[in-house]
């Protein structure tokens, strides 16, 4: 008589609800290949595989057993080198000269967290995928101007021309297409959807002339320029088949002539999203811009930041638009000197950055912002000036504040609006994973704990390196921060004090469940040898169950020309270890089997399961 387990009396619905709470590794480590009923059951984990999170020891066994054998299967692959560092050097190793072979029904890629050697290498051997047509980027890390071409370049003509969509997600680099670096009229024309960061206006115009057959494009432009006269950089060259186009530039002041010198590119444009910044009253009037919109236009959505040269006139504005499109206005009537105006609903993005300083008239606008995945908040001094706009924000998933302490005239106000906000609470934010404070340390840092206790399945904050001491002063803010955190972003450690080793031991003991630290250390004169020894044997010592440490920095020359034989020389007990170890001028990278770590980033790795 055969024997059933308790577990395979479960019907398959109820097993696949609990393979939700695992990692695609999970379920394909402990279950592919266990009979034939359980592997029916997971086939879809078997067409959308993610190595996200997966650790050394997985990583291996994934790609030297089960990926060979499931391979003809796979229809999308994820493959993330944030919380699973060294995947995109180790995964090309297995597979340089088969993909086609091993992946033949590949359709879309995502690649998470590369730097652009490693990234460079991957593309190259991506080669006569007949069905891969989509590259999705996301969180590309920094690529030096004179690299960034040459990486644009490879992404475009990747797997011999044949993809036709590339997204690069707003966490990423810039990839300027730089003229000198470019051939004479090199073209991609199998792209027809792009997705793209950039640095400047020059860059749109030379993007232009690269892509002719783009039927969808989106592009944020980063960088302020000193162009007085746009006209001068768009030729005569028009995209004629560009229906959809999405617009972000929020760091230069843009004015109505030049949109209309941009329309004028754009002669089939159906779906249009702008999201500007402006010091141009034309561009916040709606009857003046609906005449310059192209006739061709079926759907507007409109973002701008108004940062007036003359006093706001709030309801002279909202008559311009009264029968244009619907809009909502937020804006400061005391402070007049910032407004934020978007049409409604707000559908076509899915971050809100804003000021703080126009809270208060978000409450008549509640509805509108539910949808929002990322929100950046510029503040003044404290952590609440934001609550009033991130509560209504509710499925938000990433949460950045940024603290300027720029308006010291104001910061009696904000202190005694800071005592009113004592008691102010949040709304559950279920979606919320990341938190990152930018700048000075808020004066309010107890409400830490307000986000926290309001953000159940937040798990990885990023800030910097004074803050997070402060922070860890507060005892109740320590507590939620051992339970939660498991992913921690130090930046900007610019100094090292004699207190240094106390300051990792403590934060070590706070951080038990950390699995991916990353520490910026650029700004140090010295080597970080020693540092990095420090957190190594800290967290060591407090058993923490990390994947990655991750530190930018100076090393010392044997760092760079030996790392293994550098830690070994360091740590005689990893001797008894198996290891490897990569390095190039952007990176050194050891395999572990505990531990793993690299450089430029120098990245420690276990291989302990989630």
């Amino acid at each position: 008589m055969s024997f059933i387990s308790n577990f395979e009396s479960l019907p398959d619905e109820l097993l696949l609800e609990i393979c939700k709470y695992l990692l695609c590794v999970d379920v394909l480590i402990s279950f592919d290949n266990l009979n034939t009923r359980i592997t029916c059951m997971i086939s879809d984990y078997y067409r959308h595989v993610s190595l996200h999170k997966a650790s050394y020891t997985q990583s291996y066994e994934l790609c030297s057993k089960i990926l060979p054998n499931i391979g003809t299967q796979i229809r999308t692959l994820i493959i993330d080198n944030c919380y699973s560092a060294l995947q995109a050097i180790e995964f090309p190793k297995y597979f340089q000269n088969s993909m086609s072979i091993c992946f033949p029904e590949l359709q879309k890629i995502i690649l998470v967290s590369f730097r652009p050697d490693p990234l460079l290498a991957f593309l190259k051997i991506l080669n006569n995928l007949e069905k891969l047509y989509i590259i999705d980027i996301r969180s590309l890390f920094r690529v030096p101007t004179n690299q960034q071409t040459e990486v644009l370049l490879a992404l475009l003509q990747a797997n011999n021309n044949r993809l036709t969509s590339i997204y690069i997600d707003d966490q990423s680099s810039h990839l300027n297409p730089i003229k000198k670096y470019l051939s004479n009229q090199i073209t991609c024309p199998n792209i027809i959807d792009l997705k793209i960061e950039i640095s400047t206006i020059c860059d749109l115009s030379i993007l232009f002339t690269i892509i002719p057959n783009i039927h969808y494009l989106s592009v944020s432009i980063h960088k302020k320029d000193n162009l007085d006269n746009i006209n001068r950089i768009f030729t005569s060259y028009t995209l004629n088949f560009l229906n959809k186009f999405q617009l972000k530039s929020v760091e230069r002041s843009w004015y109505l002539n030049e949109l209309i010198i941009l329309f004028e590119k754009l002669p089939s444009i159906k779906y249009l999203s702008l999201n500007l910044r402006t010091s141009d009253i034309n561009l916040i009037n709606g009857e003046i811009l609906k005449k310059c919109l192209p006739n061709t236009i079926e759907q507007f959505h409109y973002a701008i930041h108004y940062l007036p040269e003359q006093i706001i006139n709030y309801f002279e504005i909202i008559n311009t638009w009264k029968y244009i499109c619907s809009i909502t206005c937020l804006h400061n009537p005391i402070q007049n000197d910032y407004m934020y105006l978007h049409t409604l609903p707000y559908t076509s993005f899915n971050y809100l950055e804003i000021s703080s300083s126009v809270a208060d008239s978000i409450l008549k606008n509640q509805n509108s912002y539910e949808n929002i995945q990322r929100i950046h908040v510029d503040c003044d001094f404290t952590l609440a000036e934001a609550f009033p706009i991130i509560g209504y924000c509710r499925r938000v998933k990433h949460i950045m504040i940024w603290l300027h302490e720029t308006d010291t005239h104001n910061q009696n106000n904000c202190q005694k609006q800071a005592q009113q906000n004592e008691n102010i609470t949040l709304p559950k934010l279920p979606c919320l994973r990341r938190l990152t404070l930018v700048g000075s340390p808020p004066k309010d840092l107890h409400h830490m704990s307000t986000i926290l206790c309001a953000a159940p399945n937040l798990f990885r904050l990023d800030l910097n390196y004074n803050t997070l001491l402060l922070l860890l002063d507060n005892k109740d803010v320590c507590k939620l921060l051992q339970q939660r955190i498991t992913a921690l972003t130090i930046n900007n450690m610019s100094s090292c004090s004699t207190n240094v080793k106390k300051y990792i031991s403590h934060i070590a003991s706070i951080f038990l469940h950390l699995r991916n630290l990353y520490i910026d250390m650029r700004s140090l004169n010295i080597t970080i040898d020693l540092i990095v020894l420090c957190y190594f044997d800290e967290f060591s010592k407090q058993q923490a169950p990390l994947i990655s440490l991750c530190v930018d920095g100076k090393p010392s020359n044997e760092m760079k020309n030996d790392a293994k034989k550098w830690i070994i020389n360091q740590r005689n007990h990893l001797q008894y270890k198996e290891f490897a170890a990569f390095f190039n001028e952007k990176a050194v990278l050891l395999h572990i089997q505990i531990f793993v770590f690299a450089m430029d980033a120098l990245m420690l790795r276990t291989s302990c399961q989630k």
